[in-house]
């Protein structure tokens, strides 16, 4: 993502200084240095961050730090009900001078965060990491229809384990379980219409297709029987 796009939704970060970036060797988020004024404890572990940059990054944060509240001055900050990997992978994904690139499979870790600290280009690149995994697996389920269901077929953003027909429509349900579950819209739309197009018969028994709402579910339902009577 470019840097003009990162900086859309707040101000630039305090640590982007006129000579350059700070780099990943300036924060690492895994050990103290002369920028770091907060400690993060994960999981009994630390990490290290400026508050100023979770401030610029995530409202939540900012309110929590300008306003009134008990962790206004606090130097360690505990983090309960979160892991460390996730927090760390957050955080990369955050830093300019450090910055880790949001692929689907780290979308789990960060999806969830992003969300509860209002992180919206975050969120954003979640959202097109999770179309492209979705894209992806249509693609694949529309060229291997004579396929049997357990027959594996290869993906290229999972080049180490061969799925089959049905852990391709379970990755696919899974991936609408998360969009309902943190209010992604456009990516709810985006699945009813692809998902539609799909056989029906492979996946309407699957215990994932009813985790997903019963809404979305009769929309598919509704969006099939749409796309059979057109002429």
């Amino acid at each position: 993502m470019s840097l003009s796009k990162k900086c859309k939704y707040g101000a630039t970060p305090s640590f982007m200084i006129s000579e350059g970036f700070l780099t990943s060797q300036d924060i690492t988020f895994t050990t103290k240095s002369q920028w770091t004024d907060l400690q993060l404890k994960v999981e009994d572990k630390e990490l290290y961050v400026p508050k100023s940059h979770l401030a610029m990054v995530s409202p939540v944060f900012r309110q929590m730090f300008e306003s009134d509240f008990k962790e206004k001055d606090r130097n360690v900050l505990p983090l309960p009900g979160k892991t460390y990997e996730d927090v760390l992978t957050f955080l990369k994904c955050t830093h300019p001078g450090n910055l880790q690139k949001i692929t689907y499979d780290i979308v789990p870790k960060v999806l969830p965060l992003a969300h509860e600290y209002q992180v919206k280009w975050i969120i954003d690149d979640c959202v097109k990491a999770m179309m492209m995994e979705m894209d992806t697996y249509r693609f694949v389920l529309h060229n291997s229809r004579s396929l049997a269901p357990r027959v594996s077929v290869l993906i290229p953003s999972s080049p180490v384990l061969p799925l089959t027909k049905t852990d391709l429509y379970t990755n696919c349900c899974n991936i609408c379980i998360m969009a309902e579950r943190y209010n992604l819209c456009s990516l709810i739309e985006t699945f009813i219409e692809r998902f539609s197009t799909l056989n029906y018969k492979c996946y309407k028994d699957l215990s994932e297709f009813k985790q997903i709402s019963v809404e979305v579910r009769y929309k598919i339902v509704c969006a099939r029987l749409a796309s059979k009577e057109d002429p």
